[in-house]
C-alpha cells in the first residue's frame, strides 16, 4: 500500500555558512569611521647618521644656558660712588630706558616700511623722544596718558620758537648724498677724539679768549690759571 504524500514543507537547519552569507548581504558601509578604527600605514623613516656640527652646536647651547643660569644667581657687586665709571652710568642709567625705545622704534619702522620708502610719514627721532617722555620713571602719571609728541607743552613751545621746515631733509636728500654726509660726520667725530687734535683745538680756543680779554696781559694770576688748564670748553 502506497503511502500518502503530504504538503508539509521540509525545514532545514541553518548552518554558520548560511548565517554569514545573510549578514554579508545586509551589511552596508557607514558614512564615516572614527580615526581610532582606521589603521593608517606607518612610514618607516631612515635614521640619518649623527651630524657632528649639530652635536657641537647643541652642546655649546647647553653650556651657554648653564653659564647664564650661574651668572643670574650671582648677586651683583654694588660699587662705591667713587669707583663708578662713565660706562657703569650709561649701562645702569641710560641703556635701561634707551634700548626699549630703540626696539619699539625699529618695530614701528618695519610696520611703516620706513627702511624701504624714502618719503615715509614715520619719524624715528620723534618716536624715541615720545617714548622716553611717556615712560619717564620720575613721572609715572605720564604712562597712563600716553601723550602724542606734538601735544607736549615743551614741544609746542619749541616749534613756536623754531618751526620745522615743511619738508624734512630725509625727503629732499638722495640716498648717495645722505650716505656721504653720514660717513663724513662719523669720520669727523673719530678724528676729533684724538689727543693731538683735541690739544690743537684747545690751543686755538685759548688763543681766541686771550685776544678778547685785555686784562690777561695785566693780571699775571689770571694768565697763570688760564695757562694751567688742561682742557678748555666753549662754555668756559
Amino acid at each position: 500500500m502506497a503511502g500518502k504524500t503530504t504538503d508539509r514543507k521540509k525545514t532545514k537547519d541553518k548552518g554558520p555558512i548560511s548565517e554569514a552569507s545573510d549578514n554579508a548581504a545586509t551589511f552596508t558601509l557607514p558614512d564615516s569611521l572614527p580615526c581610532s578604527e582606521i589603521e593608517f600605514p606607518v612610514l618607516i623613516k631612515r635614521v640619518n647618521k649623527a651630524n657632528w656640527n649639530l652635536i657641537v652646536k647643541e652642546r655649546e647651547k647647553e653650556l651657554q644656558e648653564i653659564e647664564d643660569s650661574r651668572e643670574s644667581k650671582i648677586e651683583p657687586i654694588i660699587k662705591q660712588p667713587f669707583l663708578r665709571t662713565e660706562t657703569d652710568y650709561i649701562k645702569d642709567q641710560v641703556f635701561v630706558y634707551l634700548i626699549p625705545a630703540l626696539e619699539e622704534t625699529l618695530n614701528k619702522a618695519k610696520i611703516w616700511e620706513a627702511l624701504k620708502i624714502q618719503k615715509c610719514f614715520f619719524n624715528g627721532i620723534d618716536n624715541i623722544a615720545q617714548f622716553l617722555w611717556n615712560n619717564n620713571p620720575r613721572y609715572p602719571d605720564r604712562m597712563s596718558r600716553k601723550s602724542h609728541l606734538f601735544n607736549m607743552p615743551w614741544v609746542r613751545k619749541q616749534l613756536q620758537e623754531k618751526p620745522r621746515p615743511y619738508y624734512p631733509k630725509s625727503w629732499l636728500w638722495p640716498e648717495d648724498y645722505a650716505a656721504t654726509l653720514i660717513q663724513k660726520t662719523v669720520r669727523q667725530y673719530f678724528v676729533q677724539r684724538e689727543d693731538d687734535v683735541q690739544e690743537m683745538r684747545d690751543f686755538w680756543r685759548k688763543l681766541k679768549i686771550e685776544q678778547n680779554l685785555p686784562e690777561m696781559e695785566t693780571n699775571p694770576f689770571l694768565a697763570k690759571k688760564f695757562a694751567s688748564l688742561q682742557t678748555f670748553h666753549k662754555n668756559n
